[in-house]
């Protein structure tokens, strides 16, 4: 089956689950690879099996090589631990949301080992989306989406789980969207999140240190009672991720007047830190 009937397949399943980003109205049918709403808003499905369903495209920073360098990282690995440990809170037997799932390797590797859920993977950003629906059909594929976290394409109390990965989250939409009983399962990074590249990179000054304690305690303040629990390893780099790496993160961007003598001095292992923050919805 084609990707864009997969993806039809996908809507027509779970579509009482969704709901126009425009509107607000209730999806009323899917034909010939387009989602209308009862009140006839339409969005086509791609012939990659992804939706356009936000009110205007938004340009974001994150160009199209950096995307691709962040997929090569994660392909190789480097979310895996922290992917499982994720993977293990996952309330299951519903609809899970990766909301800003970026070019989709997070959505697949969860989707691959949680066969039994339906995954969607949400950004804002079209290329990381136009990325995320190449390739070869994964079992089971998500369906992939543009949206706005603001503006989340879903009903009222229709997601089992929503997973926030080192991305920006609204928490009145996630709240709005989760089923009672549903989870949020919400990844920040720790202050040695890529302590060597940091390292590297600024020496000295207001970027060589990370606290995490504003997104920390803004999610507490909406929350109040939040399960953390930290995973933390380290990753082996190769010269080819040491460069994947570089291009693939904002930390980097104030040092592209140095970015070939921090290539060739290279680093052999990265430190993943992160904080994994659970709330269920009451």
């Amino acid at each position: 089956m084609k990707k864009a009937e997969l993806a039809s397949q996908f809507v027509s399943q779970h579509l009482q689950q969704f709901q126009c980003p425009v509107c607000g109205g209730g999806i009323a049918a899917v034909a010939d690879q387009t989602v209308q709403c009862e009140n006839e808003h339409s969005f086509d499905i791609s012939k990659k099996g992804t939706l356009f369903m936000i009110n205007a495209p938004v340009k974001t920073e994150y160009t199209d090589e950096m995307l691709r360098y962040r997929q090569q990282m994660l392909t190789a690995g480097f979310f895996e631990p922290m992917l499982q440990a994720v993977s293990d809170r996952i309330k299951h037997g519903g609809l899970v949301l990766d909301a800003g799932c970026g070019e989709g390797t997070t959505t697949k590797w969860l989707a691959q080992q949680n066969q039994n859920d339906a995954y969607v993977g949400l950004d804002i950003s079209k290329p990381a989306i136009n990325i995320a629906g190449s390739g070869t059909v994964s079992a089971p594929q998500p369906l992939f989406m543009v949206g706005d976290l603001a503006q989340l394409p879903f009903g009222d109390q229709q997601l089992t789980t929503i997973v926030n990965i080192l991305s920006p989250a609204n928490y009145q939409e996630f709240d709005r969207v989760l089923q009672p009983g549903g989870k949020l399962i919400k990844v920040i990074p720790n202050s040695q999140y890529l302590k060597e590249l940091r390292a590297l990179i600024y020496p000295a000054g207001e970027h060589a240190t990370y606290d995490n304690s504003p997104v920390k305690d803004h999610f507490i303040a909406h929350y109040g009672q939040v399960d953390f629990t930290p995973v933390h390893y380290q990753f082996d780099l190769t010269p080819v991720l040491f460069k994947a790496l570089f291009e693939m993160t904002p930390l980097t961007w104030r040092a592209a007047d140095r970015k070939a003598a921090i290539l060739e001095r290279g680093l052999t292992h990265i430190t993943a830190d992160f904080e994994i923050g659970v709330v269920t919805n009451q």
